[in-house]
C-alpha cells in the first residue's frame, strides 16, 4: 500500500512520441523511451494541440492508480516524426479481455489496438456516437467522433462486422481501504477519427430486428386478413338474407298484384254487368216518366231532366273508372308502355294522340298509374270532344325529384273565367285526382289558341 502511495504521489518528467490524439478530447497517449504508454492530460485549456507523431516532453504528477496516467503541469512539443508511432496491435476481443480481466496487465492501457467484432448496438449522443461491438458473450464500447446531427455511414447497421482501430482504455477500481487495486471495468476503444471504424462485412438482410419487424407486419397482415374474411363472411351472409328477403317480397308483391288485378277485373265486370245496367235502366225509366207528364208540368219535367243528367254523369264517370281499371290491369308495368298500350286500344285516339318522354324512366306505383290514366283520359277526351283538336301531344318527363306530364292540343281553347258555365266540370275532377296524388295542375289556354295542361307530381 505504501509503495502504491509513493508511486501515485511521485513527480514525473517524461519524453516520448504521441501515439493517439483526437480533436476535442482533453488527453492524449504518448509512448516514452522505455516503451511504456502514458495518458497525458492538462486540467486547463493551455495544452497545445497534439497529433499522432508529435515528439513531446511533459512534467506532472502521476495519478493514484496502477494505470499510467499523468496530470501535466507542462507539455512541450519538440518535433514531429510519424515513423516513431508503432503500428496498431492486432487482437481479438476475446484476447483483449483475456489479458485484462479481472486484474490484468495494465501495460495495455493506451495501446492502439485493431480488433473486429459484431455491431450489436448504436447509441447516438449529442457530440458522439457510442457503438457496442462484441464477440460471443463479450462486448467492448467504441466512442466514435460523429455528432448526432451527422448521418452515419449507410452500411453501419446492426449485424455488420466492423474493424475498429483505437486507443484501449477502461475504468479501474482503486479502493485503498479495501485493498482493491486495478479491477478492470467498462473496456472501450477510442478511435482517433470516424474512418477508424470500418465495415468489413455487411449485415445479413435477415437481422433479428428485421425478423421481428417482418413478424410484426406478418402478424398485423394476418389479423387484417382474418378481420376482412370475417367481415366479408358477415357481409355475404347479410346480403344473402337481404336478397332472399327481396325475392320473397317481390314474389309476395307479384302475387298480391296479380290478385289485385284479378279482383279489379272481377269488380269491373260486376259493375259493368250490374250497376252500370241499373244506371242505364234508371235513365231510360226517367225518360219514359217524362213522357207521361202533362204539358203544364214544367217544374216536374225540369227535376226529372236534372235527375237524368245526374245519372248520366254518374254513368259516364263509372264508365271511365271501369275503362281505367281494365286497361291498368291488362297493361304493362312501365308507365310509358301503359300509356302507349292504352292509346293503341282507343280507336278514336288514332292519328291524334302522340306520346313522348324525357329523362330516365322510374317505376310508378300501379295505384298512381290508375289515377294518371283517369286524368289523361279526361284531359285527352276534353281536347277531342270539346276542343275539337286534331293533334294532342302527351309528354312524360322524369325530372330530378318529380314527374311532369304535359298535355297540349291544337283545339279551340276556352275562357278560363267561364269554364264552369261552359260545362268544363271535368277540369275539377282532374284537379281533385291530381291533388290526391300530392301534385298540382296548371292550365294555359285562351279561345282560339289551344290548351296546355301540366300535371306535376313529386317522386
Amino acid at each position: 500500500m505504501n509503495i502504491t502511495f509513493l508511486i501515485a504521489a511521485s513527480l514525473l518528467e517524461l519524453t516520448g512520441v504521441v501515439t493517439f490524439a483526437r480533436e476535442g478530447l482533453p488527453f492524449a497517449f504518448m509512448r516514452d523511451g522505455a516503451g511504456v504508454t502514458w495518458r497525458v492530460a492538462r486540467d486547463d485549456a493551455r495544452s497545445p494541440g497534439l497529433v499522432s507523431g508529435d515528439v513531446i516532453s511533459v512534467s506532472g504528477e502521476r495519478e493514484p492508480s496502477l494505470k499510467h496516467r499523468v496530470v501535466c503541469s507542462r507539455i512541450e512539443k519538440a518535433s514531429h516524426d510519424s515513423s516513431l508511432v508503432p503500428p496498431p496491435r492486432k487482437a481479438t476481443i476475446k484476447e483483449i479481455f483475456g489479458e485484462l480481466l479481472p486484474y490484468g496487465d495494465s501495460s495495455w492501457y493506451g495501446e492502439t489496438i485493431c480488433a473486429e467484432g459484431l455491431l450489436r448496438d448504436i447509441n447516438r449522443r449529442q457530440a458522439s456516437t457510442q457503438l457496442l461491438v462484441g464477440e460471443d458473450e463479450l462486448n467492448i464500447q467504441v466512442e466514435m467522433p460523429i455528432p448526432i446531427e451527422t448521418a452515419l455511414p449507410p452500411n453501419l447497421v446492426l449485424g455488420a462486422t466492423v474493424r475498429v482501430t483505437g486507443a484501449l482504455a477502461w475504468t479501474s477500481i482503486e479502493n485503498f481501504d479495501a485493498g482493491v487495486f486495478g479491477r478492470i471495468e467498462n473496456v472501450e476503444l477510442i478511435p482517433a477519427k470516424a474512418e477508424d471504424v470500418a465495415v468489413v462485412e455487411n449485415a445479413p438482410f435477415w437481422t433479428m430486428r428485421r425478423m421481428r419487424l417482418a413478424f410484426t407486419w406478418l402478424a398485423a397482415l394476418l389479423a387484417i386478413v382474418v378481420a376482412w374474411a370475417v367481415t366479408l363472411r358477415r357481409m355475404v351472409a347479410k346480403r344473402s338474407r337481404e336478397l332472399a328477403e327481396s325475392i320473397r317480397l317481390r314474389e309476395t308483391n307479384r302475387i298480391e298484384a296479380d290478385a289485385a288485378a284479378r279482383e279489379r277485373l272481377r269488380l269491373a265486370a260486376d259493375l259493368h254487368d250490374g250497376f252500370q245496367q241499373y244506371l242505364a235502366s234508371a235513365v231510360f225509366r226517367l225518360k219514359a216518366a217524362g213522357n207521361y207528364l202533362p204539358e203544364n208540368a214544367t217544374e216536374s219535367r225540369e227535376q226529372l231532366e236534372k235527375a237524368k243528367n245526374a245519372l248520366q254523369h254518374t254513368q259516364s264517370g263509372l264508365r271511365s273508372i271501369l275503362w281505367a281499371m281494365n286497361e291498368e290491369s291488362e297493361g304493362p308495368e312501365s308507365l310509358l308502355e301503359l300509356l302507349r298500350f292504352v292509346a293503341r286500344r282507343m280507336a278514336h285516339w288514332e292519328g291524334i294522340v302522340e306520346i313522348s318522354s324525357e329523362g330516365e324512366e322510374r317505376k310508378v306505383a300501379r295505384k298512381s298509374a290508375l289515377t294518371l290514366l283517369l286524368i289523361l283520359q279526361e284531359a285527352i277526351g276534353n281536347s277531342i270532344r270539346h276542343g275539337k283538336a286534331t293533334r294532342v301531344k302527351v309528354n312524360v318527363a322524369f325530372e330530378n325529384g318529380r314527374l311532369r306530364v304535359d298535355v297540349s292540343d291544337n283545339g279551340c281553347g276556352f275562357d278560363m273565367a267561364s269554364r264552369e258555365e261552359n260545362g268544363h266540370f271535368g277540369l275539377a275532377g282532374m284537379e281533385r285526382r291530381t291533388a290526391n296524388l300530392g301534385g298540382e295542375m296548371k292550365i294555359a289556354t285562351a279561345p282560339g289558341r289551344g290548351t296546355d295542361i301540366s300535371f306535376i307530381f313529386p317522386d
